[in-house]
């Protein structure tokens, strides 16, 4: 009977680390959520970036301390998601001559082209490729091939998409979980595996956007064909520009903390005023705690707008009309969205009336879900963790990671019968 195994998931995002643990049955295929918790240090950390190693690795230590001893368990792999600035992603493509008697593509062949495509970047010194995705292979001229072992042809080419990570970014981060006592198992980009857990075949298949909605980046990956066409991380370096962004107008317009106005944007954030059915006042304690203000829900929603209307209106929408693929994107699929400010009530139907008014020749086609975790997914387990899309990056680390080493056992099982059967076919020719 295969052995259960401990994963815990890290996402290092916007001013946060948020952590899972989860324990992964592979007789069933069940990832089962045992715990999960955030720590917010915007001095550590900032836009996925480590600004201070001792102090974040402190926090990684209390993080993950706080999950082995919720769940009662230690982790037997570490999978760290990365994000930010220093990650870029890039199309590549190559092409090889099949150059075997019988023309037939091998597993060698389908990891040389890849190799070439690697190679047809040229990279600087300071960059290196963390992963590359085939979105397809080309034989001889014939497109759309997820699996080119096996098939007869006389070239074989590949197009596909790389993950490019400063070099240095990279190891401050390795260097931050040696100082924690850590060594991560994998460092993925969390912006892949989030896309891919909030979406299924089909979606990608027919097209869809998805929007990681975070504290201080928005992340956007569009798909079709069942490919990424499109990536990009959106950030500002000199101000928030996700879900913060948010906080820190609630702050300035009250003239109150950081820390109570995250707490009323989560207690009575709303982002559309015209949502608001039935009023109520609310109170907000001043900076110094000497004085309170009253306010409204509505006042608060229309603050919340403002700041939602400027993100898209002025950031993200005029940079996807930019991309040829997106308006057949939006037409044929859904907008997905996740990430901590998908929690924000109302926030589908906001961002849906602002596509909408950007793309009135499509307005009709255009809808917008929230990217929630079902139970097609093979993740179980605590239900307040499950549906809270901050913890949706780390959790999908550990199903990417549980995924792509199936796909790997399963390669290495075919691998082993391909060379079984041929093996016992010589033995049957001698005999015969």
């Amino acid at each position: 009977m295969p052995k259960e195994e401990i994963y815990c998931g890290l996402d290092i995002g916007s001013g946060r680390i948020t952590g899972v643990i989860a324990r992964y049955d592979p007789e069933r295929e069940i990832i089962d959520i045992l715990a999960g918790k955030q720590v917010i240090d915007r001095e550590a950390i900032s836009n996925g970036v480590i600004k201070d190693i001792e102090r974040s690795a402190f926090l990684i230590n209390e993080i993950i301390n706080s999950l082995e001893e919720a769940a009662h368990v230690e982790k037997n792999k570490l999978i760290v998601g990365i994000r930010g600035a220093f990650v870029s992603t890039y199309d590549t493509t190559a092409q090889i001559p099949i150059t075997s008697t019988d023309k037939t593509i091998t597993k060698e062949d389908q990891d040389k082209v890849l190799d070439h495509a690697e190679k047809n970047l040229r990279l600087s010194n300071d960059r290196k490729i963390m992963t590359i995705i085939p979105q397809e292979y080309i034989i001889d001229g014939q497109p759309g091939i997820t699996n080119p072992i096996n098939m007869e042809g006389s070239v074989l080419e590949v197009k596909a998409y790389a993950v490019v990570v400063y070099s240095s970014f990279l190891r401050n981060i390795e260097r931050t979980f040696n100082e924690a006592g850590y060594v991560p198992d994998e460092i993925l980009y969390g912006l892949i595996p989030v896309s891919q857990l909030v979406t299924d075949n089909e979606e990608r298949k027919l097209g869809c956007l998805v929007i990681d909605f975070n504290g201080q980046t928005i992340g956007v990956v569009a798909y079709s064909g069942g490919c990424i066409r499109y990536s990009r991380e959106f950030y500002n370096n000199e101000i928030d520009l996700g879900a913060d962004l948010i906080t820190r107008e609630i702050a300035a317009y009250y003239k109150t903390s950081w820390n109570i106005a995250e707490n009323i944007k989560q207690q009575y954030g709303v982002s559309q005023p015209s949502a608001i059915k039935k009023d109520e006042q609310i109170e907000i304690p001043t900076r110094d705690g000497k004085s309170v203000r009253i306010t409204t829900k509505k006042e608060t929603a229309r603050i919340i707008a403002e700041v939602i209307e400027s993100i898209f209106l002025d950031r993200i929408i005029p940079e996807l009309h930019k991309v040829p693929c997106i308006e057949n994107v939006l037409q044929d699929g859904d907008i997905v969205l996740t990430g901590g400010g998908a929690n924000l009530c109302g926030i589908t139907d906001a961002i849906r009336e602002l596509f909408r008014s950007e793309y009135s020749e499509i307005e009709s086609s255009i809808d917008v879900r929230p990217g929630s975790i079902g139970g097609e997914s093979g993740i179980i387990g605590d239900e307040e963790i499950i549906s809270n899309f901050s913890y949706t990056t780390a959790i999908s680390l550990i199903k990417y990671s549980v995924s792509n080493r199936q796909k790997l056992l399963d390669r290495r099982r075919e691998k082993d019968t391909n060379f079984l059967t041929k093996f016992f076919k010589k033995i049957w020719n001698i005999f015969d």
